[in-house]
């Protein structure tokens, strides 16, 4: 069973608001159960990204999106596992995602994990450990890149920490996934035609 979500709108001052939110919602494929003077309820808690592209666009708008801290919180702790775990980042030596909490967010790592935790129902440790392993089987099935190399992009220890990780969390080897990619790439060129 699916749970409302209230979204707060600061601005919203006449049933011309209503109407123009109304269409920011349908225009972001988002679900409206009810809309008010500066409340939105939505059929369900939304996405870090979509919290992102709704506030870009209520505030060309002339809109405020109103979010309490702890939403906001969490939403940034997110999107900082995204930019972090990416494959795109550069881990110092003797990295710890905790430093990177301090220093790009100014808070108590131990605070802001708790939050996070009572938030989304799941440790934040865990959080990022199933976002690595999702990044993972995307590179595995997409990419030849071998284990070693996403090792070193998803910021585990060795080619053979990963595998610990990846079969604890999925309870498959990394091959499942290699076969995966050998499978979809056997299809593609059955499909394509000869000259």
């Amino acid at each position: 069973m699916l749970s409302n979500y209230k979204v707060f709108i600061k601005g919203m001052v006449c049933d011309r608001c209503i109407l123009t939110i109304k269409d920011v919602f349908r225009d972001l494929d988002i679900p409206v159960v009810n809309i008010n003077l500066g409340e939105v309820t939505t059929v369900s808690a939304l996405s870090a990204p979509d919290m992102v592209m709704l506030s870009k666009r209520l505030a060309a708008l002339g809109f405020t999106l109103l979010e309490d801290r702890k939403t906001k919180l969490v939403r940034d702790i997110k999107m900082l596992v995204e930019q972090v775990y990416s494959g795109n980042y550069d881990f110092p030596d003797h990295f710890r995602f905790s430093d990177v909490v301090i220093h790009s967010l100014n808070k108590d790592y131990d605070t802001a994990a708790a939050i996070f935790s009572e938030s989304e129902d799941v440790t934040l440790e865990k959080y990022i450990m199933e976002y690595r392993i999702e990044k993972t089987k995307e590179l595995l099935v997409y990419t030849d890149e071998t284990l070693a190399d996403m090792a070193y992009k998803l910021g585990f220890s060795s080619a053979a920490h990963l595998s610990r990780q990846f079969k604890a969390t999925t309870g498959l080897n990394t091959s499942y996934f290699k076969e995966i990619r050998k499978t979809k790439i056997a299809l593609s060129q059955e499909e394509e035609p000869l000259p």
